[in-house]
């Protein structure tokens, strides 16, 4: 497998900046996420880790070596697409051999077969091997495309999305596949995702990407619960924080705080006299979730409560000290 090293890469598209002085350091044997909204360049890091695209400015480095200018046959990356893009004319055996008969890394039939046949047990499509990939649905189709990525074994996989079409069952499922198989080989992983769950499912660290620029890289915890940015406090966490205006707690905290910040899970809910009083719009047993307006800004909490609050109803909630997260006018942190 490889370490990888971005170092100030820069890419743009005529007028438009993806990637803006990007640098990055990603471990041998690492599950890395990049998590970020549709623009924010996550594909775009994948295709330059890859060499399908070449940066104005800055270095790729692979396991040390400087690669900025190799093609992207001798990189070793296998890359699963957003998209499934298999050959339409081959069985979905055919699409999952293609690479292992590459002239390049030509591997013998029978060991062809195992890892077929090992990777198809696990993606649950051991029985469409004979069909045609034009036969297969839509999750069928993109489990081939992570299949065919799967049975290279290169130095990294770099992984754009590849369960968004599954249906939520099939993608919980094969979540806990492909950690168990990374953890099992010790592959390199570069995963792109907008979905937070697969990111803090999956992720040794995560980089919190916006407008082609790192905002923070860290274990799943640590973004978590000590986000350096009101953005990337906001990409983690569902319901998502609540962000407050520093006004409600006049006086308890450092000069310059503009915002404060809690996780609807740290909210409480007060007793008579204590706390704020607010007016409940949304509530779901269910999910343990109550929306609440105070002041016309809308309140997220969490309670294990066996009856959710009536729609109209008042509710006293209380925003313990000690969890929440202070920022300054720009946005970023303030310590505590």
């Amino acid at each position: 497998m490889a370490s990888i090293a971005l170092q100030g890469i820069c890419k743009k598209f005529g007028t438009v900046t993806a990637l803006d002085g990007l640098t990055v350091e990603i471990a041998d044997g690492e599950f890395f996420v990049l998590l970020g909204p549709s623009g924010a360049g996550k594909t775009t890091t994948l295709r330059v880790i890859a060499g399908l695209e070449r940066p104005e400015r800055g270095n790729v480095l692979m396991d040390g070596a400087d690669v900025t200018a190799a093609p992207p046959a001798t990189r070793d990356c296998s890359f699963v697409f957003q998209q499934y893009s298999l050959y339409p004319h081959l069985s979905v055996y055919d699409n999952l051999a293609f690479p292992l008969r590459a002239p390049a890394r030509r591997v013998p039939e029978p060991e062809i077969r195992r890892r077929i046949e090992q990777v198809a047990a696990t993606l649950r499509i051991e029985r469409k091997l004979g069909n045609k990939s034009t036969a297969l649905s839509g999750g069928e189709m993109q489990r081939v495309a992570i299949g065919r990525a799967l049975v290279r074994r290169p130095r990294v996989y770099l992984m754009d999305e590849p369960l968004s079409s599954l249906d939520a069952k099939l993608r919980e499922e094969l979540r806990v596949e492909l950690k168990r198989l990374q953890r099992e080989s010790g592959a390199t992983v570069v995963y792109v995702t907008h979905d937070q769950v697969e990111a803090t499912t999956l992720a040794d660290r995560i980089a919190i990407l916006g407008e082609g620029r790192i905002q923070q890289v860290g274990t799943p915890e640590q973004v978590y619960s000590r986000p350096d940015t009101i953005h990337v406090a906001q990409r983690l966490g569902s319901p998502q924080v609540n962000v407050l205006p520093a006004g409600w707690f006049a006086g308890e905290h450092p000069a310059g705080v503009a915002s404060i910040a809690i996780r609807p899970e740290d909210v409480q809910q007060a007793a008579e006299g204590d706390g704020f009083e607010c007016t409940v719009i949304e509530s779901s047993l269910l999910k343990h979730h109550v929306i609440a307006e105070y002041q016309g800004v809308e309140v997220r909490a969490r309670f294990m409560h066996d009856t959710a609050p009536a729609p109209q109803s008042r509710i006293r909630l209380r925003f313990p000290p000690e969890h929440r997260l202070l920022f300054d006018p720009t946005g970023h942190r303030v310590p505590a």
